[in-house]
């Protein structure tokens, strides 16, 4: 369980609803599952059958805590920022998680929120826009949300190892309204993907988010 006092003032109300759900689930577990099922919400019913198979892990007062995490996150994405200004709740609350859960599955620790910024204003040119940039770490997205925050309308692949870190660069760029790819994927290896999802490839059109997985033959 972490502590009220250990958690940012704007995560709080969403650490303690997940507090709730530690007493019978291995914190991992939870915190997978719930990335989990805020993709297949934002689907757009192409994931109804991966829903049920998590849900159904879960008792229906269980399945109303998930929800109330849901409405949490969407609050913390929805908070009057000022231009240029860019959030990533999943991992700071992720970061939170590994340093309470040594002996959990946690393991990734994520480049500070200014160290993204400074590398943004070094690389990314803001009177270009429309490029392809690649992120082959991506971690939770941080350094493609910074530079989305410093220039806009790029469009962004990210790959990661690890899972639980490409569902929360898809969860991030989906909210920040970014367009783009993620893929789970050894980018040294160059394996080909476990999965991969496509991020806003609709918004611009109809002003509908969205996370939708790419067809298997469709991965190259």
């Amino acid at each position: 369980m972490i502590k009220t006092r250990e958690v940012p003032t704007e995560l709080k109300n969403f650490n303690s609803v997940f507090n709730d759900l530690t007493y019978r689930y291995d914190a991992s577990q939870i915190f997978s599952d719930f990335l989990s099922l805020v993709i297949c919400c934002m689907a757009h019913k192409t994931q109804e059958k991966k829903y049920f198979e998590i849900i159904n892990r879960y008792e229906k007062k269980e399945v109303d805590l998930f929800c109330r995490l849901f409405a949490e996150l969407l609050k913390f994405y929805n908070r009057e920022i000022e231009p240029g200004f860019w959030c990533d709740p999943l991992g700071t609350y992720y970061e939170l998680l590994a340093g309470k859960y040594k002996k959990s599955n946690f393991g990734q620790f994520f480049t500070p929120n200014g160290i993204c910024d400074l590398m943004a204003n070094f690389t990314i040119n803001p009177k270009e826009w429309g490029k392809t940039i690649n992120d082959p770490a991506s971690g939770s997205g941080r350094l493609i949300l910074a530079s989305n925050a410093y220039a806009e309308g790029n469009y962004y692949v990210a790959q990661d190892l690890d899972h639980t870190c490409v569902k929360m660069t898809a969860i991030n760029m989906c909210f920040h309204r970014i367009r783009g790819e993620v893929h789970h994927m050894d980018s040294i290896r160059v394996t080909k993907p476990f999965v991969s999802y496509k991020i806003n490839h609709e918004w611009h059109k109809h002003e509908i988010l969205n996370i939708l997985e790419f067809p298997k033959e469709q991965i190259n």
